[in-house]
């Protein structure tokens, strides 16, 4: 038998917004490089997310945290979409 033990918190490498400026009623794609996690999530009403992108719709000035998790515990990162 092999047991894999996780010993490191996991690595966001990146986590960005395109466009970062958008009018009201655009659309913004939040997306992010992440390693060593076992779930993703954002806030702002978004939840678990899965995949390396998601689009968001603000109708204002909003800051995004996405949040990486292991059984070792979470780290966090931040991006604006300004409106």
């Amino acid at each position: 038998n092999v047991t894999v033990t996780v010993t490191q918190l996991p690595v966001i490498t990146s986590f960005t917004a395109t466009p970062a400026t958008i009018n009201s009623g655009q659309s913004s794609t939040l997306a992010w490089a992440v390693s060593g996690a076992t779930s993703l999530s954002i806030n702002q009403g978004i939840g678990t997310v899965t995949g390396t992108s998601r689009a968001v719709s603000p109708t204002a000035t909003t800051t995004y945290t996405l949040t990486a998790t292991n059984s070792v515990g979470s780290v966090t990162a931040n991006v604006t979409v300004t409106v």
